[in-house]
């Protein structure tokens, strides 16, 4: 039966007044402590107010609350969530939900096009390759950094390592200088060293960005069928992440839409923990190095409060003393970019911020375990004027991924 266009008009009314009931349903708990503006980094910049929109949202038709408020510059970081009182696990005012529900109905309207497009980083590049992996059957192959390294994967098993974006950042980032592939080599390399050999295939991207920044949920949809029914066919049961944007989209997001979803998702720390790896590995390096340690949205406030495991690993390196920055855990402050969208100059302010606090602690190293932290941290740092401030201080701290560093000390990439 043929899908007519009164199907269609009807199916996206009925949409539409879904997120309407979610959204009316969530601004109803609110009652205006103000905690969520005291604690939003951008409300300290003037340019976004959790608020102001749902204060918007209470007394104003829905598109001109949109009018008002740019939903778009949103960084979805969580830091309300953690101290408004009135956001519970399964409802309440959790603001990072609410603006994807509004993202969802606000995407199509003409005037919020604009929004999206001005918010949009690297000219919505990451975008489109999102986008041309739905419609593509056969994915481009992204797996030539395995060439020639010695490191063992399997096509079929119980454990697999989701690779993710990170082939791609490298082409498309390469004037940082990154080497974001080395990020995979690093977390293969481990799971060698523990005897694993771990299921590696051609997956498509996980689709957080097209979730979070564009609100697309049919093309988010169809990733998540496509990398499941790709796991499923291999026979993973257990499924290891090095990504805090994975991470979320694998534990919480995929979970919402695929049904019956039974795999075990862990990032890497925790399954290192778990199967002991690093108890039997012997760093060839004598170190005395201090390191500082960015915890991610994705991971904390929006992931499943994972704090202790990142942590748990850097303390278990030999000669490495873990000093921690003002901010941490579920106070951490935010990168300042999300989604590959909302890179300004507002915003970084929020990156300078961060860099600034953990140069503070005297640290040689500042480790994240994400790539958008990594990127954009590096990015702040490799500006001219950055450049220049810092040439003369006989230590400037070098940003690394977790696995990355870990990699290097033990000559794994």
């Amino acid at each position: 039966m043929t899908e007519t266009k009164d199907d269609v008009d009807s199916n996206a009314k009925n949409s539409q007044m879904k997120i309407t009931e979610k959204v009316k349903d969530s601004i109803s708990y609110c009652f205006n402590c103000n905690r969520c503006t005291n604690v939003c980094p951008l409300s300290h910049l003037d340019i976004f107010s959790p608020r102001q929109l749902i204060n918007d949202l209470s007394f104003l038709p829905l598109q001109e609350a949109l009018e008002n408020n740019n939903i778009w510059r949103c960084l979805t970081c969580g830091q309300c969530n953690e101290y408004c009182p009135m956001t519970k696990e399964q409802e309440g005012v959790n603001i990072p939900d609410l603006i994807l529900e509004l993202r969802k109905f606000a995407k199509n309207l003409v005037y919020e096009k604009e929004k999206i497009e001005q918010s949009e980083t690297h000219d919505g590049m990451f975008s489109l390759i999102t986008e041309m992996q739905v419609k593509n059957p056969s994915p481009p192959n992204k797996l030539d950094f395995l060439s020639d390294t010695g490191l063992k994967t399997a096509e079929s098993g119980e454990i697999a390592y989701f690779v993710g974006c990170l082939p791609f950042m490298e082409e498309i980032l390469f004037n940082l200088g990154i080497k974001y592939s080395d990020i995979a080599k690093s977390i293969i390399g481990l799971l060698n060293e523990g005897g694993i050999k771990p299921v590696v295939l051609n997956e498509k991207c996980c689709g957080h960005d097209i979730l979070w920044g564009q609100a697309d949920k049919e093309t988010f949809k169809k990733l998540a069928e496509y990398n499941v029914d790709l796991y499923r066919e291999a026979g993973v049961k257990t499924i290891i992440v090095g990504c805090a944007e994975g991470y979320r989209t694998w534990k919480i997001d995929y979970p919402k839409i695929i049904k019956d979803f039974d795999f075990e998702v862990l990032h890497f720390s925790e399954f290192l923990l778990k199967n002991n790896i690093l108890d039997n590995l012997r760093f060839p390096r004598d170190l005395d190095v201090k390191v500082t340690y960015h915890d991610p949205c994705r991971l904390g406030r929006l992931g499943d409060g994972l704090y202790d495991a990142p942590r748990t690993i850097i303390e278990q390196i030999p000669g490495v003393e873990l000093v921690e920055m003002d901010n941490i855990r579920e106070d951490a402050n935010c990168c300042g970019v999300s989604a590959f969208s909302g890179c300004n100059e507002y915003t970084r302010i929020l990156r300078k911020n961060r860099i600034e606090e953990a140069i503070n602690t005297g640290a040689e190293y500042l480790l994240v375990a994400c790539p958008k932290c990594l990127s954009h941290f590096n990015c702040y740092l490799d500006e001219p004027t950055v450049k220049k401030e810092t040439q003369n201080k006989e230590k400037q701290i070098k940003i690394r991924d977790i696995a990355s560093f870990l990699g290097e000390l033990l000559y794994l990439t």
